[in-house]
């Protein structure tokens, strides 16, 4: 007879095994959420287990976004907070924040090359993973991401030397331009065929060349 799990870290394990079924089935087709039942499967579990953890399969991936979202932001503290260890006193120069700023987009790139769901489930969090959510799931969601946002912001300000509030407004602006970089060049699978041919070259460039080039022009620009 099976027993629950009753200890924080038993139901931690618990939660982890659903998200990690939920994100290797979503990583085999990632044009649409898995099923709660297909996920229990994959995690061997009942699918009333899974329920006793999530209320919906919304719940489930955007708990996994968030995740992303957090390891991301994690990764940029820590890099900066190798810098601010390594930093002289004194004023930073131009060639110092550019070089920083580079090591930041790199990590970035890293990260996103290590997470391949990240992009996916972030174009989807509008129309797909906050719907059929409650309120309070929701507002508990958008309450941890502001303020891993805005602690990330102020390392940033602080490593960058920038006024309060400006490593915050770079760090979304910067979101924006890569959720909607993938966005307009996330082809479906009828239009990667199509757009294959020479004549379309100018509008299929590769996502991760084009990220970069761009994140670097927007700091570049922001930081001079």
């Amino acid at each position: 007879m099976k027993t629950r799990a009753l200890s924080h870290h038993d139901k931690q394990a618990k939660r982890s095994l659903i998200l990690d079924a939920a994100r290797a089935l979503f990583l085999l087709n990632d044009r649409q959420l898995p099923s709660v039942i297909s996920i229990a499967q994959q995690a061997g579990l009942a699918k009333g287990t899974v329920y006793l953890y999530f209320q919906t399969k919304e719940e489930i991936f955007l708990s996994l976004l968030e995740q992303e979202f957090h390891g991301l932001l994690q990764t940029l503290r820590e890099q900066l907070g190798v810098v601010a260890d390594g930093m002289a006193d004194g004023d930073m120069s131009a060639d110092q924040r550019t070089t920083l700023a580079g090591q930041l987009i790199a990590g970035i790139l890293a990260y996103l090359d290590a997470h391949p769901a990240f992009l996916r489930l972030d174009a989807m969090t509008y129309s797909v993973l906050e719907q059929n959510l409650s309120e309070a799931f929701l507002r508990d969601f958008k309450i941890g991401l502001t303020l891993a946002l805005n602690n990330t912001g102020s390392a940033l300000d602080k490593a960058l030397q920038l006024p309060a509030g400006r490593g915050t407004s770079l760090l979304l602006r910067s979101h924006a331009l890569i959720r909607g970089l993938w966005q307009s060049l996330d082809y479906p699978e009828h239009l990667r065929k199509l757009l294959e041919a020479p004549e379309f070259a100018a509008i299929r460039p590769d996502f991760r060349t084009e990220l970069q080039q761009a994140l670097d022009e927007y700091w570049r620009g922001a930081l001079a």
